[in-house]
């Protein structure tokens, strides 16, 4: 072999930048070389951009002051019902939120914005929405932690407006502060409470149509005393019943010992012995007013009556006379009071009767009461219901009013220590935005430079890839067989033409197949 084809300098028919193709890929140094050759044009695109970017900083950008103010959070030991923190143990964190929220409210904003106007707000003529968008975007509200101090800002494009805005802000939120929590209080209260008087007038008015339209004065009461009423009724047929049934029981046991009783008897016996004995002891006593009793005709009167005892005594006018028979007394007081319990038998059955009818009105009208009672008992909640509130109402109100003197102190919790006054320094954005504005035009002045580069170099003028002719190093090493060599040398083998030739390989894949 001889020395020159043991030569690895690259053939002279390459040239510098088609070299990176027959490596496969571009590296850094190549990319500098591309820079370095569209240097021109990169200047150009990163003066023009940079031009633009200066002039929009200079006019676009402009300086902005921003005023500061800070306000002491004060905590309070005993909480009014019109103070904040009121009805719960409020911690530091949670007062400070809320005093920003309410700081930096959009009511607050809208207030100010009134007591401004849009045109002072913006530094222009303007719109209420703007100067709104302006009040929101510009104003915010900052605390250390564990701090009692807020810290509130806002930014603007003049000094004094700045300051003039952040203290009609802070003067807006301490009344609007006031009116919340010492005014509204006591004057929510009161509207509630006149809502609760109408909510309690309108629910007695729907008990009072429902009582009128069922013809009820008392629910409850009418509803005892209908039930009282059914109890009573029960208990009175019960009665009724029995007096009924034995009524006609002791009829029943008249009218059987009446069939062994007769209908008349023999009521006594005149016997005409009894009275001549009685008429002769009358007339001895006649003759004894005018006679001795030794006279002949006592005597004689004496010897009748003696002998009429004597008939008497032997019984010989037993069941001798005039005999006379009549209605048995007996049955006639028997059959009387079998007629006397015929009646009543009659009447507690017809009382029966009447109190079954009513007891079953009763009845009803207390299953109608029953059927009522969820309807009712709804109204007389919404009225009970309605009572308390209002009453709860007007005992919260009444503590507010007492205290409400004690509220304006409580309102005094929030002092401003560090007013806002106009900034002396502007801050100002042109610094940055230069730097910007030069960073992105050399980046893309660099890129579209190297795009550029790149299509001229590899897209628009593809490179053969055909070697040149090699070069004779006879000169340089001699060697006695290199004529013999020369002769025999053949030559090199003509590369097929590839279709993608002259565009570099940015990227390679290992052959996974082999």
């Amino acid at each position: 072999m001889t020395r020159a084809s043991n030569s690895s300098a690259p053939p002279s028919g390459y040239s510098t930048l088609s070299a990176p193709a027959d490596r496969g890929g571009l590296d850094l140094f190549d990319v500098i070389a591309l820079a370095w050759s569209q240097r021109g044009f990169i200047a150009l695109i990163f003066a023009v951009l940079f031009a633009l970017g200066v002039a929009a900083s200079l006019t676009l950008v402009k300086p902005s002051y921003e005023a500061q103010t800070r306000l002491l959070i004060l905590l309070e030991g005993d909480p009014t019902p019109a103070a904040a923190g009121a009805g719960g143990a409020f911690m530091l964190d949670q007062i400070m939120q809320s005093e920003s929220e309410l700081l930096g409210s959009a009511a607050v904003q809208r207030l100010a914005l009134e007591t401004l106007g849009p045109e002072t707000v913006l530094g222009e003529p303007g719109s209420e929405t703007v100067a709104l968008r302006a009040l929101a975007s510009s104003f915010s509200v900052d605390r250390a932690p564990n701090s009692s101090a807020l810290m509130a800002r806002y930014e603007a494009g003049d000094a004094d407006r700045a300051a003039l805005v952040l203290n009609t802000l802070v003067d807006t939120y301490l009344a609007y502060r006031q009116q919340v929590l010492v005014s509204a209080g006591a004057e929510a209260l009161a509207g509630r409470r006149v809502q609760a008087d109408e909510a309690v007038v309108a629910a007695r008015g729907a008990l009072d149509a429902f009582l009128s339209e069922h013809a009820l004065a008392n629910f409850d009461s009418d509803k005892l005393a209908a039930e009282t009423s059914v109890t009573t009724l029960q208990d009175r047929l019960r009665t009724a019943r029995a007096d009924r049934d034995s009524a006609a029981a002791g009829a029943e046991a008249l009218s059987q010992r009446l069939g062994n009783i007769p209908e008349s008897i023999e009521l006594y016996v005149e016997n005409g012995a009894s009275t001549l004995l009685l008429d002769r002891r009358v007339e001895r006593q006649q003759l004894l007013s005018r006679y001795q009793p030794s006279a002949p005709p006592v005597v004689a009167v004496e010897r009748e009556i003696a002998a009429i005892e004597g008939f008497l005594a032997t019984g010989a006018g037993e069941g001798l006379g005039q005999r006379r028979t009549g209605a048995n007394p007996v049955r006639q007081a028997m059959e009387s009071e079998l007629a006397t319990r015929r009646a009543n038998a009659e009447a507690e059955a017809n009382r029966a009767v009447v109190l079954e009818r009513q007891l079953r009105e009763a009845q009803g009208e207390v299953a109608r009461l029953r059927g009522l009672e969820a309807e009712h008992t709804r109204l007389a909640q919404n009225v009970d219901g309605a009572v308390e509130a209002a009453a709860l109402l007007a005992g919260q109100e009444a503590v507010a009013a007492a205290r409400r003197p004690l509220g304006s102190s409580s309102a005094d919790a929030v002092r401003v220590f560090d007013r806002a006054t106009p900034p002396l320094q502007a801050q100002s954005m042109k610094k940055i935005a230069l730097l910007a504005s030069a960073v992105l035009a050399a980046g893309i002045a660099v890129f579209a430079g190297l795009i550029r580069g790149y299509w001229v170099s590899y897209l628009s003028r593809p490179h053969s890839l055909a070697p040149s002719a090699p070069v004779e190093h006879a000169d340089i090493y001699p060697n006695r067989y290199t004529g013999a060599a020369a002769a025999y040398e053949t030559p090199p083998p003509v590369r097929p033409v590839d279709p993608a030739a002259g565009l570099p390989v940015l990227a390679r894949i290992s052959d996974r197949t082999a």
